[in-house]
Order: C-alpha cells, then structure tokens, then sequence
C-alpha cells in the first residue's frame, strides 16, 4: 500500500501535538507526538512508557481476514527510518502483499510499518542508524493492548496510525504519554517548581506591601490600596495555577473537574489581565499622585469598561478551552475580535492619558511627579524591550540547528517562550511598580500639592484642607480643624 505522507512537515501540522497525558487518534487524526522525558534526566515513581487502549475499532470488510491498524511508535529522529523509498520516488510504508512481493519485508511483517535499521543520506552520503527502537504491531481487538512502548532516553515520540488495506475503517484509540514524575505532559513538567516559586515570591511581596501599608495607614492613598488588593489577588492566581499542574500531575487531563477548574482558572486570569490595564489606565490619567480623585463620571467608565472587558476575556477563554483543538472554527472569532478591540482601546487610552498628564505636570513644573511617571515609562519600554529580547535570544539559539534538531529541542524550552518569560517579567514588573508607588510616610503629600519645588526660588504652599480631607476617615478622633485656613510649605530638595 503507498501512502504518501511528509512526515517531517505534516507530522507537525496535522497532528495534534499532546497537551498532556494522553491524547485521542483516529481515522482522520492519525498521528501524535509529545516529549517524554527518561527516568535518569526526570526523576519519578514509575520507569516512562507509551501504552494504548482501543475504545473504537470498526474494519472495512476486506479486513476481516486477520488484518486491522497498523500502528507505529518511534523517536522522531529515526521517522526516515519509517517506509521503503521505491524506484519511482513513491514510498512504501506498510508490509502489504505488494511489498512482500518486493521483497520489502518479511511475512511475520504483514500489516505492519516497514522499518529499516539503516538508511543512507543521499546528499552527504552518510548512513543513518536508529537511535532508538521503533515498536511496530497491527491492533486487531478493542481494549488495553499489551503493547508497551518504554522510554529509554529523552525525547520527542510520535504515534502514526494507518488502516491496513482500505482507508473505510474506523477506530479510536488513547494514547497514554506516561513520564516517571506523573501524568503532566513534558513540555509543562518544570511549570509546577517555576510556578511554586512565583507563589512563594508574590506571598512574600504581598506580605511586605501589607506591612508597608499598614505601618502608614494614616497615609495611604487610594491608588495604594488598589495596588494592595492587587497584590493578593495575584498571589492566589499564582496558587490556583500552581495547584492546576500539581492536580494535572496526578490525575491526568481527562479528569472532568480538572476542565471546570481550568475554566476557573481562565477566569482568574481574565482579572488578572483586566486589573493590570485598569490600573495602568488609572494611572496614567493622574489618580492618586497628580489628583486626590478622578472625576466620579471619569471613573465610573473606566470601571465599567474594564468590566465589559473582563467579560469579554473569559468569554474567549472559556470559548478557547471548551472548543476541540481538532476542531478549531471561525467561531472563535465572535470573542477574540471584541477582545483584541478592547485591549487596542486600553493601550490607546492609556498612552493618551499618560501623555497629557505629563504635558501637565511639565507645564506646571511639578518635577517629582514628572520624574515618577518617567520612570513609569522607561519601566514599560524596558519590559518590553525585556520581552523582545527573549524571543530574539530563543530564535537565535535554534540558528544553525536542522529541521528534525529543531524539533527535537523545541519541547524542552516552548514553555519557557511562552509561559515563564514573559511571567517572570511581568513579576520583576509589578514588583518594581510597587516600590515607586510604595506607601511613606511623607508619600500621600504628592497627592495634595499642586506643585513641588526643585529649590528655594520656586516653594509653592497647599492648604493642610486638602491632607484633612483625605485623613478624615483615617483620623476619627482627632479635633476638628478651626475654620482659619492653616498653610504648611514642603521643601523638596533633590
């Protein structure tokens, strides 16, 4: 039988690269691939393997005389070891009657890929030899089979399929991808210490920043207790995530509850997104350091569109979780349009804002502030320039590096790329953030004055009213103030 297939490409494209444990094959989707690693380089309680259960297996009738689906497990290194090369350029994969005839393979064979020990590079004339075993079986009965794959040395493992003889059969099987660690897949075995981690640094963050703000709870601003909230909201969403992998490592991702605690989790992260341009927005347009208060109209929108946002995300979300990846349809696009608009309309307004709240204080010669939304800026611009630079890095480092090397390395560091890099920045991010805007005892004053003075010639005064009325609720007890207007003068020396 000649199937043409390009292993090297189409594996990749069509097949669906496992995103844990086990992962579904059938007629139409006959291929998958994950990286395992071995006992030695990932240590574990059980020696790794690639096991199947077969829960679906209807055959052409043409196939009722002993053949089913040939099944092949192979590294994906050793795939031009996978078929015969005929003279007419047309490979030959399986040991059908037409290749016994050729001679290809032997009768034990029949119904099974055609494996070759060696094959040899046209190009630099070089022999290739397996560089691990590839387990070949035709699968005839529905269940468990007895066929264990057992994963010697690290690396990244495929499963092809093909029904042997008439491309009419049906069947359905569960690739079990089993590392010696648990039932989390390869590419995210190094989430759950980098995630601990990330908890334990945000815990102590979190417990720093609450100590901050109690230590002046007379002082604090508004936009202080935001960032407060904040800081524990992304403590518990490092937990909840850390938690996800650890309970994914130990029961698997066919797990029911472990679906709706992922959507659970989509939700978290959908705040956490939304919270982050809320705050940059309410920033940027002065809250807290250049005005006691936004205008109540002002705030109320941003609040409001920061909820159509937050809704408009865990839509997406949930709509990207719950829809097959094998399925994927322009259905999709019903939220990520929406969403891709409302996140353009928060950099938008958040840069504009940011614009003229420093035009403002440069016009009004408030230096300390102006230097306190510089440092705001290079802030963002580093992060960025942080982000960018990982990626340059990542695709630099598989520079000079063949196709299938490429592969083969690819899901050792994906989630690095991904996931952690771009977690850790926004950490080092927020935590840098936190420290300009950490509360002082002297910090709330920013709030108050109307222009903060770089020397002698420029001291400006503000009426204590204004600290009065943002430490009315502070202070319960204390006199009330006399009805002559008292006047306090700060000097800022830089």
């Amino acid at each position: 039988m000649d199937r043409t297939w390009l292993l090297l490409t189409w594996l990749l494209l069509l097949c669906g690269v496992v995103q844990g444990n086990q992962e579904s094959i059938n007629q139409k989707y006959p291929d998958v691939c994950s990286g395992m690693y071995s006992h030695e380089d990932f240590n574990g309680k059980v020696d790794p393997y690639i096991s199947f259960t077969w829960e679906e297996l209807s055959l052409a009738d043409e196939d009722d005389d002993g053949e089913g689906v040939s099944v092949a497990v192979f590294d994906f290194q050793d795939y031009e070891h996978i078929g015969v090369r005929l003279p007419n350029g047309e490979i030959q994969y399986i040991c059908d009657d037409y290749a016994l005839d050729l001679g290809l393979c032997e009768d034990s064979s029949e119904g099974q890929f055609i494996i070759q020990e060696t094959t040899i590079d046209p190009f630099p004339s070089k022999e290739h030899k397996l560089t691990s075993q590839i387990l070949t079986f035709t699968q005839q009965e529905l269940g468990t089979n007895d066929k264990v794959y057992s994963i010697n040395k690290t690396g990244y493992y495929c499963v092809t399929t093909s029904s042997f003889i008439s491309s009419s059969s049906k069947f359905k099987a569960t690739v079990n991808f089993r590392n010696a660690y648990g039932q989390l897949d390869a590419s995210e075995a190094y989430k759950m210490p980098i995630y601990a981690f990330l908890a334990v640094a945000y815990a102590v963050c979190t417990l720093v920043y609450s100590w901050l703000c109690w230590k002046h709870r007379h002082e604090l601003l508004p936009l202080q207790r935001y960032i407060l909230v904040f800081c524990i909201f992304l403590t518990a969403d490092t937990i909840f995530v850390w938690m996800y992998y650890i309970i994914e490592n130990q029961k698997g991702n066919s797990n029911v509850a472990l679906h709706v605690y992922m959507v659970f989790i989509s939700i978290f992260s959908a705040g956490k997104m939304t919270f982050t341009l809320l705050l940059a927005l309410l920033i940027s347009l002065g809250y807290g350091i250049v005005y006691p208060k936004l205008d109540r109209t002002l705030l109320r929108r941003c609040q409001i569109f920061a909820i159509f946002t937050f809704a408009v995300c865990v839509a997406f979300l949930v709509q990207k979780y719950s829809q097959n990846s094998e399925s994927l349809s322009n259905l999709i696009l019903i939220t990520a349009i929406p969403l891709v608009l409302c996140l353009f309309a928060f950099y938008y307004l958040t840069l504009s804002s940011m614009n003229k709240t420093m035009t403002y204080l440069r016009e009004q010669n408030q230096v300390v502030k102006l230097n306190m939304y510089r440092k705001l800026i290079i802030l963002c611009y580093i992060s960025l320039f942080i982000l960018f630079l990982g990626l340059l890095v990542s695709t630099f480092a598989y520079v000079g590096m063949d196709t299938v090397d490429m592969i083969e390395q690819y899901w050792k560091t994906e989630f690095l790329i991904t996931d952690t890099w771009p977690s850790f920045v926004y950490f080092l991010v927020f935590v840098i953030f936190a420290f300009f805007w950490r509360p002082t005892s002297t910090s709330y004053l920013l709030a108050c004055s109307h222009q903060l003075p770089t020397d002698m010639e420029n001291v400006s005064e503000f009426d204590l009213d204004d600290i009065n009325s943002l430490s009315d609720e502070a202070l319960p007890n204390r006199e009330p103030r006399n009805d002559t207007r008292n006047t306090i003068t700060i000097w800022i020396l830089i």
